[in-house]
């Protein structure tokens, strides 16, 4: 239930981003054309988005399952 929790705001926050981002951008040409500083938005926010997916989806799983129950037995000194 908490990975579905984290899955959706994970969801979540790539939607609202999609809908954000373009209006920002459409902003940025109206205000102030000569400077785009919507790619700072774009950088930060993406790179939050990233890391979110990163702990949601662990394709990297340093501290998984497996980690956890070799750190069990250890601590228990006998197999599960």
């Amino acid at each position: 239930m908490e990975y579905v929790k984290e899955l959706k705001g994970f969801y979540s926050n790539l939607v609202t981003m999609a809908i954000v981002l373009p209006l920002l951008y459409l902003l940025n040409l109206m205000i102030s054309p000569g400077y785009m500083w919507v790619w700072w938005v774009v950088l930060g926010w993406g790179g939050g988005l990233v890391l979110h997916a990163i702990s949601v989806f662990e394709p990297f799983s340093l501290f998984g399952a497996s980690w956890e129950k070799r750190q069990i037995e250890k601590r228990l000194k006998r197999r599960l």
